[in-house]
């Protein structure tokens, strides 16, 4: 009896030059789990169907309408060398209109392959955590998928970013950012400021969604754990300074940079542990700024 084993799926996307129309993906990246909890892949087809209660002199629900179908979930992945330009562009690029990127994907299950026409990014979450590979976590959603051929996907050989191949700057009492080796675990979250997908997606006569609009800029914020050697990070909350901070992805000549020219700390947890095995750690939340004058976001990926 053949078995669909994990290792014989892939996830491919390709960024879509309009809406429409499905384009073939060219960039390949292994999906991971979180972990080893749930799913890397959860992206799901909603088919929304609605029953009617009627006054019809039937006790049960026996009518239905479709009110309209999409898909959505998330996909989580780790960074990998060389190919993330796509990704990158996916998540932050907008045109004239601020509108995002639209892309394609196959998500081959081995029995069932998804085929996602006109995806957007709503969310992603990066995770950096000392010991681990770099995670990147999507949360999309698509106008439209159905069932795709089987794929051939061609994955990238690099391993994984990890966590000590990754450089923190951070600025600190209003000064120029600086190497800062005492971060050990951060996650950054983008939002996309994406509709909603059940109240907002206008519905044609054929009851499918099309449209999924960016109302806004992306917005950014995240929190890091630090080992408490000094009180600079805490000095800048306390007194409400704004900092800076970078993060510098590098093995060879592929870098990758996740960078963010304003950041105001919002809270600060720093309390001894009430042990003396223990050391102390600085856990901080922090909401990323884009310019005054409204031409820098508050997060660049490159």
């Amino acid at each position: 009896m053949p078995v669909a084993l994990s290792h014989q799926g892939a996830f491919g996307f390709a960024l879509q030059s309009a809406k429409g129309s499905f384009v073939s993906p060219n960039t390949w990246l292994p999906l991971i789990q979180e972990g080893g909890r749930g799913p890397a892949d959860s992206l799901q087809l909603k088919k929304n169907y609605v029953p009617l209660d009627l006054a019809d002199v039937n006790a049960y629900q026996s009518k239905y309408f479709a009110a309209g179908a999409w898909a959505e979930g998330n996909l989580r992945f780790p960074l990998i060398p060389g190919a993330l330009s796509n990704l990158f562009s996916w998540i932050q690029d907008r045109d004239s209109y601020n509108q995002g990127k639209w892309a394609s994907a196959l998500i081959d299950c081995v029995e069932e392959v998804k085929k996602l026409t006109d995806v957007k990014v709503r969310q992603v979450t990066f995770d950096l955590i000392k010991g681990q590979p770099v995670v990147c976590t999507l949360q999309v959603a698509a106008l439209k998928m159905d069932s795709g051929t089987t794929p051939s996907p061609s994955m990238p050989t690099a391993a994984p970013y990890i966590f000590r191949e990754a450089t923190v700057e951070l600025a600190t009492g209003g000064g120029a950012l600086a190497e800062d080796v005492n971060c050990e675990k951060m996650r950054l979250v983008v939002d996309t400021a994406l509709e909603d997908t059940d109240e907002g997606l206008r519905l044609a006569a054929t009851a499918e969604p099309v449209q999924l609009y960016n109302l806004a800029g992306v917005r950014c914020w995240g929190a890091f754990s630090r080992d408490f050697v000094d009180n600079e990070v805490y000095a800048d909350f306390a007194t409400g300074t704004e900092a800076a901070l970078t993060i510098t992805l590098q093995r060879g000549e592929a870098t990758a940079e996740l960078a963010l020219p304003r950041i105001l700390y919002t809270a600060d947890d720093l309390g001894l542990p009430g042990s003396n095995r223990q050391r102390i750690v600085e856990k901080v939340d922090f909401l990323a700024l884009g310019s005054l004058d409204g031409q820098t976001a508050p997060i660049s990926l490159s």
